[in-house]
């Protein structure tokens, strides 16, 4: 299993680093039917790795996790900038295993686009939303406590950090991402004087619009499934729906089945979108625990492996099709707008 152990604190320290240069992506876990040899026309959209991290950095990071005395064993897993694909926004996902910080992570900061932040804890189905961790997380100078999956939208200009993560009691994945193609910050100066206000409580969602989740939406996502024969069993976690101005973003959790269907037709945007099929085998980080038929620009993709896939404005993509989900696995899209729209 590949894994990488260090000091959390450092993790906005080391994306920053890794967005330096590129490399050539790799394609282990992705086959395309129409061309195996190069992996298909439009495979330089799809990312499985991290960038090199280098190694004066990497000093750096062991510096600083002596001095702050904060150490969670983590594995940086994806990230995505327009360095690696031009146009794609800036994303970074870290699995949080186990452990315990004294110490903070990051100042407190702004910046000038608008920044999600993200925790999702290995789940199951009875409650897919403890965390079993308890990470601290200020915003505007309020402190939260934050011990169930959620996601956090900071609009532009907002201050927010530090963050600690007090105590991670079962795998956490850990992101950031923006309406931005890639990270910049300006440093502010931190005051706990209104730690105790909930002014931005407004900015954390904890679920979804109770529009999709509704007995009508739920019926005719079943009817659909009765006509693919689909036996997958998943439940939608999380959207910034419900908090004004915050992007178009969906994660959902799969917990097992199958289907010999597609669940969603080819369409395009006019604006760019990521999605993101992350495992949640702790053994092997990169095993998705299934197969994934994903079409992108009329190609046929397997995925077998964690994932982002970036399209790009006017790039036709789906359908998609769960072939078989063995092990559960995270469902995540992301689009550069705040409004879901399509075109045929």
């Amino acid at each position: 299993m590949l894994r990488k152990r260090y000091v959390v604190f450092a993790l906005l320290l080391l994306f920053m680093a890794s967005a330096c240069d590129t490399h050539e992506q790799g394609q282990a876990g992705v086959e395309s039917t129409n061309d195996p040899v190069t992996g298909g026309k439009y495979a330089k959209y799809i990312f499985q790795d991290v960038k090199p991290i280098p190694p004066e950095m990497l000093a750096k990071i062991k510096q600083e996790q002596e001095e702050q005395q904060s150490m969670v064993d983590a594995t940086h897993l994806l990230n995505l900038d327009t360095t690696r694909s031009e146009g794609a926004p800036y994303l970074d996902f870290v699995w949080l295993w186990e452990g315990s910080a004294k110490g903070y992570a990051e100042a407190e900061h702004t910046h000038d686009f608008d920044e999600f932040i993200g925790f999702i804890g290995v789940a199951d189905q009875d409650d897919p939303y403890d965390l079993d961790s308890e990470i601290e997380v200020w915003l505007g100078g309020e402190k939260y406590m934050i011990t169930r999956s959620c996601l956090i939208y900071v609009p532009k200009g907002l201050r927010h950090c530090p963050i600690r993560f007090t105590r991670i009691g079962k795998p956490v994945l850990f992101f950031t991402g923006g309406l931005a193609t890639s990270y910049s910050r300006t440093a502010t100066e931190f005051s706990d004087e209104h730690s105790a206000e909930r002014n931005y409580e407004k900015l954390i969602s904890y679920g979804v619009n109770p529009e999709k989740v509704s007995p009508e939406a739920l019926k005719r996502w079943d009817d659909m499934a009765k006509k693919r024969e689909s036996t997958v069993e998943g439940t939608r976690l999380l959207d910034l729906d419900s908090v004004e101005g915050a992007p178009y973003i969906d994660f959902v959790y799969l917990w097992k089945g199958s289907e010999k269907g597609p669940n969603h037709p080819e369409h395009s945007h006019d604006w760019g979108e990521v999605f993101g099929f992350i495992g949640t085998n702790r053994d092997d980080v990169y095993d998705l625990g299934g197969e994934i038929e994903f079409w992108l620009g009329g190609e046929k993709y397997l995925f077998t492996k964690s994932s982002l896939v970036w399209v790009p404005p006017g790039l036709k993509h789906c359908p998609i099709q769960f072939n078989r989900i063995d092990h559960p696995f995270i469902l995540f899209t992301f689009g550069m707008t705040r409004e879901y729209s399509l075109q045929e």
